[in-house]
């Protein structure tokens, strides 16, 4: 039997849902801080959400204050 053109191959990679790195410092205690907060989350999906709530609050801010 010969394989179809189309198969389906064995190992199905992860869709890529982000694909912008951001790699920044931060004060000293950080790191401990987000790990005490995370819990079982990963550590990049914990900060990602961070980051993407802060942005969401400032753009709102931002609404607001173009709206007076």
């Amino acid at each position: 039997m010969k394989e179809s053109d189309t198969a389906i191959s064995r190992r199905v990679t992860k869709p890529k849902l982000f694909d912008e790195a951001v790699h920044f410092r931060a004060r000293a205690g950080t790191k401990a801080r987000i790990d005490a907060l995370r819990g079982n989350t990963r550590q990049g999906d914990f900060v990602r959400e961070l980051i993407e709530d802060a942005l969401d609050r400032r753009e709102q801010e931002v609404e607001k204050s173009e709206n007076r």
